[in-house]
């Protein structure tokens, strides 16, 4: 079911001790979650319990915003004595429920519960990545996902997505009932001034595709979209991050021609700057949970094009918020473009939109707010 948020600070006098248990060995959107609902708890006067298997990005960036990560690292994937480590560290915290994120986390919680009780709610925020059919990628993602649900299942945990799309994907799999979909929030992003990044193009339309560059991401559908523009058309296509596909990217681009129309940026760790000056985004995704690049977009007023699909279309609206288009029409895709383009004034308005619509419904407040209801029920108090 989506939860309903309630507004305002809690009210309990007995609250949870709540510890949140994630990798920690990447960043992307499940970090930025976490560094998200460790400021919420902050701002109820809660110091966050973080536990992390890897002490890289997400940890110095906790690190930095004032929060003290505990990191237990391991030998490998699945080191027995984790567990052990972990049960010991929440029984001295008093920790009555966890909150785990992805299969390494849930799976090392479900062992250290047999030695320490407490309750558990998960978060799922995505689907397993498309690989082909019996592939090593298709073996390993399979197999932790089941490792997950399995995991999930034998804690009673309570399972909750980030979109209505994404609990409905796995009911339909064979997930319980127990579960509920609540959407990620940030706060507002588009309330600072963020200087134009000197290798952003000037006197074109920027476009942008920002994140991990996987098959996933569907990107050469952008591509092929930026093919079909009359070549005298002042647009640029900037591809930010990087990821297995960029190669094979690059290598499209070659074979289309497109020339410096495309431009391959790499990593960014300022990407605030580069979604505040882009022109507009592109996400032309084969699926989506709700990604944070989504609503930060969003909060920085810039115009969106975006896959009909999964947690973009749930939340995005079609010519009120964003551009819409299926995932393959290429078509389709140059023309949103084209549009954009010819009238500025269109994608300024979508723009405005996009703003007001994150600020009204996808806020850090509502997000920490719904799952703490979550933990007091969990915990019955």
């Amino acid at each position: 079911m989506m939860v309903k948020r309630s507004e305002g600070k809690m009210k309990s006098p007995a609250v949870p001790i709540v510890a949140m248990c994630s990798v920690g060995e990447l960043f992307g959107g499940v970090e930025r979650h976490l560094l998200g609902m460790c400021e919420w708890f902050r701002r109820q006067g809660i110091k966050p319990l973080l536990i992390l298997f890897h002490d890289r990005e997400l940890a110095a960036q906790a690190r930095e915003s004032g929060f003290d990560p505990v990191v237990l690292e391991s030998r490998g994937s699945f080191d027995l004595g984790v567990p052990r480590k972990l049960a010991e560290l929440l029984r001295e915290h008093k920790v009555n429920l966890v909150h785990t994120h992805g299969y390494r986390a849930m799976v090392n919680v479900a062992l250290a519960r047999r030695q320490y009780p407490f309750s558990v709610v998960r978060t799922v925020h995505g689907l397993v990545e498309p690989a082909p059919f019996l592939s090593l990628p298709w073996i390993k993602g399979n197999l932790y996902s089941w490792l997950e649900k399995t995991a999930s299942k034998s804690t009673k945990a309570t399972d909750c997505y980030v979109t209505e799309d994404l609990r409905i994907r796995y009911l339909g799999s064979g997930e319980g009932t127990n579960s509920f979909s609540i959407h990620n929030g940030i706060d507002p992003v588009g309330h600072e001034e963020f200087p134009r990044p000197l290798d952003l193009a000037e006197g074109v339309f920027n476009f942008a595709a920002v994140g991990r560059v996987s098959a996933v991401k569907n990107l050469e559908t952008a591509l092929h979209a930026m093919k079909i523009f009359d070549p005298e058309t002042r647009a640029v296509l900037n591809i930010i991050g990087t990821g297995p596909s960029l190669e094979e990217l690059k290598a499209l681009a070659d074979e289309l021609q497109l020339g410096d129309r495309v431009r391959f940026l790499g990593f960014k760790a300022n990407i605030y700057d580069y979604l505040a000056h882009i022109d507009a985004l592109l996400m032309p995704s084969l699926h989506e949970g709700l990604p944070y690049t989504i609503l930060e977009t969003m909060s920085l007023g810039t115009p969106i094009i975006a896959s009909s699909v999964g947690g973009l279309a749930e939340i995005l609206e079609e010519g009120t918020t964003a551009r819409l288009v299926s995932s393959g029409d290429t078509q389709g895709w140059a023309k949103a473009m084209m549009d954009l383009v010819k009238d500025p004034e269109s994608a300024q308005i979508l723009g405005k939109n996009g703003l007001e619509k994150q600020a009204e419904s996808f806020s850090l407040e509502s997000m920490g707010q719904a799952y703490w209801d979550i933990y007091l029920k969990k915990t019955g108090m």
